[in-house]
């Protein structure tokens, strides 16, 4: 009896999962896995169309499609360099976001992705110093969901004379880490980070934590 009475208490992962989390996640698990399927020429065909590229305004560059210089903005955040890359976004992507929709709504949760993500992009295209490698991934818009709960932390904390210092430590320790995994590329880790996106989408992140309420 006491068996039953347990089984009957847990519920699928799925049912816990806000809808605008699911949604979100669940495209972007598609696209990769539709990837997965279709090989290399597909994905380099997403990357031709969907990445962002940072743009070189001295010279003219022929868009694939009418509004790709704006899209790919966000696109990007849409597609991931393999299956692995995209595990660890969403992973991260799902536990930030259900703490963010939870609270917040499926409205601010897309709004807060869109927006962080759009500015991951905008610091890659000022800070990556002429690199013509494309950025993809998530992780701007993560990082950006991980800048609006520390910002609200942060905002919490000053309001009722608490110390920072924990906010300042989670911060420097982020410059470290991404200090050595720039510095592991390329003997260690076979893939450049971009710590532009990351830096874009956490502080935008901070940014929106100050003007969106519940």
């Amino acid at each position: 009896m006491q068996n039953t009475s347990i089984r009957n208490k847990r519920e699928p992962f799925f049912n816990n999962v806000p809808p605008g989390v699911l949604i979100l996640g669940g495209v972007i698990v598609g696209i990769e896995l539709f990837l997965q399927i279709f090989g290399l020429e597909w994905r380099s065909t997403a990357f031709l169309f969907l990445a962002f590229f940072p743009l070189d305004f001295s010279t003219p560059y022929k868009e694939l499609f009418f509004g790709q210089n704006l899209v790919m903005f966000f696109s990007y955040s849409f597609l991931h360099g393999n299956f692995f890359h995209m595990i660890i976004n969403v992973a991260i992507f799902f536990a930030l976001g259900k703490q963010i929709e939870e609270q917040l709504g499926a409205i601010n949760l897309i709004l807060i992705f869109i927006s962080t993500s759009i500015a991951g992009a905008v610091a890659y295209q000022f800070l990556s110093s002429g690199n013509s490698v494309p950025m993809v991934g998530a992780s701007g818009g993560v990082f950006g969901f991980f800048g609006f709960i520390k910002g609200k932390e942060l905002i919490y904390r000053v309001r009722h004379d608490l110390t920072i210092l924990p906010f300042l430590n989670l911060f420097f320790g982020l410059i470290l880490l991404h200090i050595i995994l720039v510095l592991l590329y390329p003997t260690i880790i076979p893939f450049q980070i971009g710590w532009q996106g990351h830096l874009g989408g956490f502080a935008s992140g901070l940014i929106l934590a100050s003007m969106i309420r519940k």
